[in-house]
């Protein structure tokens, strides 16, 4: 799915809209704080070098299924979780 949204420029509108179908959906109802972010931003180094993408790594740390993010590249993955509802304001 990243080769897609790379390949085919889809940018954060799109993305946009889908997190707000996904908050619809009550998919996106847990969140987590802005220091357990920082935390693990610090610590993703160690699960590049078991290959995982920074959203797979952060899905499974703090346990969301989120199909659609599993799916973007690293930057786009982060940029998504920043702006779009995971960490609490």
């Amino acid at each position: 799915m990243a080769n897609i949204i790379d390949t085919f420029g889809i940018d954060m509108q799109f993305i946009t809209t889908l997190a707000a179908l996904e908050q619809l959906t009550g998919n996106n109802k847990k969140k987590i704080s802005k220091k357990e972010y920082e935390i693990f931003c610090k610590e993703f180094v160690f699960e590049t070098l078991k290959g995982k993408s920074f959203a797979i790594a952060f899905c499974e740390k703090f346990g969301f299924n989120d199909i659609f993010l599993k799916g973007l590249s690293d930057s786009t993955a982060k940029e998504h979780i920043e702006k779009l509802g995971y960490i609490k304001k």
